[in-house]
């Protein structure tokens, strides 16, 4: 219970100094977050990475992320190794959009790295090809000396159709 107090309170102090940071510092190279191109079929669970082109020092983030919820039911989220230091949570509780955010006392950086990773269950019975979008919404991004890192936001199609399905590996002993 106390760590869970601990993890409320570094969300909510993240949330008040998100609020209260007006000032944009200009970045010496532009930081994407992105969702990239997928494929899969109906039935399948599909896992969809966030990902960051580049970041130096991000110790906080909060995005809203947006699906079709008659194609797809989320699952659950993961951190990822680069992302594990940092708390997290989802708020999953309207179908359709997803709210997570995530804070820490370090900043973390690297390169093109997903920062989560988000579990979808793809609806439906196999027939036509059909396309839909993950998309991301709103994107805040706070470095660990408390200034908001500027950010562009992308997203690509997930495709999804019967013929996915050929790029799934063959099940073992059928020959």
């Amino acid at each position: 219970m106390l760590q869970m107090n601990r993890f409320l309170m570094g969300v909510i102090s993240f949330l008040v100094i998100a609020g209260l940071a007006t000032s944009r510092a200009p970045a010496a190279s532009a930081t994407d977050i992105y969702i990239p191109a997928l494929k899969g079929s109906p039935g399948q669970t599909i896992t969809v990475p966030v990902m960051i082109s580049q970041v130096d020092n991000l110790a906080g983030l909060k995005m809203v992320i947006k699906y079709d919820p008659r194609i797809l039911t989320f699952k659950k989220g993961q951190k990822t190794k680069q992302s594990n230091s940092l708390m997290h949570i989802i708020n999953d509780k309207k179908p359709g959009r997803l709210i997570l955010v995530m804070a820490g006392a370090r900043g973390i950086k690297g390169r093109d790295f997903a920062i989560m990773n988000l579990t979808f269950k793809i609806k439906g019975k196999p027939k036509g090809k059909q396309t839909t979008t993950i998309g991301i919404s709103e994107v805040e991004m706070m470095s660990d000396q408390l200034k908001q890192i500027p950010c562009r936001v992308r997203a690509e199609r997930l495709i999804i159709s019967p013929e996915a399905e050929i790029c799934l590996p063959e099940k073992q002993g059928n020959k």
